[in-house]
């Protein structure tokens, strides 16, 4: 007698990780912070000596209490926190020109993999459903990088977790994506380059999952 496991269901649709997926993971944060400080030097703003420190220190904040807490603490609110202590403006307005200028220099450099357009393209011409979710600390960000590399026009939907509010592995965020294209977790794949964010996170809701490592992901260490 002959056992076989039962057949994989028919894939429909697979969901994008972005930064060390589709786009190079280059780190920006110390060029972005020079060029926040070197706008505020423009508008007449106080510079102290140790105004890079406290920068670094917030964002580090946001990401140690996004860990922590699971929900995604906003650039914007890192910057109000630096800006506080640096004696610059805090009211919206101000944050919200603060944080487009700190990733000016990210958008502006940012790169997709050489194959990620043309392997979108074909999947789409496959007839599978594309989306993304990423974890970033302005949705505005995730936005300027898609159109930038020309990858805005495959995704749909394109999820970040400043929009969202939480954090991969959160099963709510893949959730999301599932019930906007009314597909069940079997028929759909997470692709990413981090292990318990994309990989787990999409197996503990019954999505199967590819790991990418063309640029090997320190977080993945254990």
């Amino acid at each position: 007698m002959t056992i076989r496991g039962g057949q994989p269901e028919l894939l429909r649709g697979i969901i994008f990780d972005l930064f060390g997926t589709l786009i190079v993971p280059d780190r920006f944060e110390e060029t972005n912070i020079a060029h926040l400080l070197g706008w505020a030097l423009t508008r007449g703003l106080p510079v102290s000596p140790g105004a890079t420190q406290m920068v670094e220190e917030a964002c580090t904040w946001m990401w140690q209490e996004t860990r922590l807490t699971g929900r995604q603490v906003l650039r914007r609110e890192a910057l109000a926190r630096a800006a506080d202590q640096l004696g610059w403006p805090t009211e919206e307005a101000f944050l919200t020109e603060a944080t487009r200028v700190f990733f000016t220099p990210e958008v502006g450099t940012v790169r997709a993999y050489p194959d990620a357009v043309t392997s979108l393209e074909a999947l789409g011409q496959m007839g599978l459903r594309l989306g993304l979710i990423s974890i970033a600390s302005d949705h505005g960000l995730v936005e300027q990088v898609l159109d930038q590399t020309g990858l805005a026009s495959y995704l749909d939907p394109v999820v970040s977790s400043a929009a969202f509010g939480r954090v991969k592995p959160d099963p709510g965020i893949f959730r999301f994506v599932l019930e906007r294209w009314g597909s069940p977790p079997k028929q759909c794949v997470m692709v990413g380059d981090t292990l318990d964010a994309d990989v787990e996170g999409a197996q503990a809701l019954g999505m199967r999952a590819i790991l990418v490592t063309m640029d090997p992901n320190p977080n993945n260490a254990r």
